[in-house]
């Protein structure tokens, strides 16, 4: 064939737009799921370490465990924390605490105590054949318990939030409140006590983080 062709392809100047995804109940589920199995984990693992009958001294960091357990253990704990960690994002993405001031102030702290006890966790790694008194493993005790408050400062702020929004029912609305209460009032003290009123504190603890999994898994699961 033979000559001249001239094809033209017009194409529409604006890109079509592509419509947005909304959030899904999935995202808050999953990690609602998560952070339940992270506090059942480390309850169960609370309550086997108090019932423990350890000849390791309590002057030992690595008491009631010997230094190998001590070791493996920390890198579960730490997967705890992570788990946990993915509860407080749920909560405060899911809007739950709504946009008030108690809301926009307790979710950023809230997420930052959380995220601080998986490297301190972490740190306690190395000090496994030390013994309490150890100025570096003092350190990171001050840090975690520093974490720790941050941690429960958020909570609380965010747990007001969430009783103002009134999205949540049932008793479910005041577990982030008691999440951030229960840190200064039974976490804290109880592990500055030590011994075996130590794991006391973080079982308590973890059940409530469970019971935040679980209220916001089956929250986002209604919303279906």
């Amino acid at each position: 064939m033979t000559g001249s062709y001239d094809v033209t392809t017009r194409v529409a100047t604006r890109p079509l737009p592509i419509p947005a995804r909304a959030a899904g109940p999935r995202f808050p589920r999953l990690f609602g799921a998560l952070c339940a199995a992270g506090g059942l984990i480390a309850v169960a693992g609370a309550a086997w370490s108090a019932a423990r009958t350890s000849p390791v001294s309590t002057d030992e960091v690595s008491w009631p465990y010997g230094p190998g357990l001590f070791q493996g253990l920390e890198v579960v704990w730490t997967l705890t924390h992570v788990l946990t960690f993915l509860g407080a994002l749920a909560l405060a993405r899911s809007g739950l605490a709504g946009r008030g001031r108690a809301a926009r102030a307790g979710n950023p702290v809230m997420l930052v105590g959380m995220a601080l006890f998986v490297p301190c966790e972490l740190a306690f790694i190395p000090f496994a054949h030390a013994e309490v008194d150890d100025s570096g493993f003092v350190l990171v005790g001050t840090l975690i318990g520093v974490a720790s408050m941050i941690a429960g400062l958020g909570f609380t702020l965010t747990g007001i939030g969430v009783l103002r929004e009134r999205a949540l029912r049932g008793a479910g609305r005041f577990v982030p409140l008691l999440c951030g209460v229960f840190v200064f009032v039974g976490l804290t003290p109880l592990v500055m006590a030590g011994g075996d009123v130590f794991f006391l504190g973080i079982g308590g603890w973890n059940v409530l983080l469970a019971l935040l999994g679980v209220v916001i898994a089956r929250t986002a699961t209604a919303q279906e």
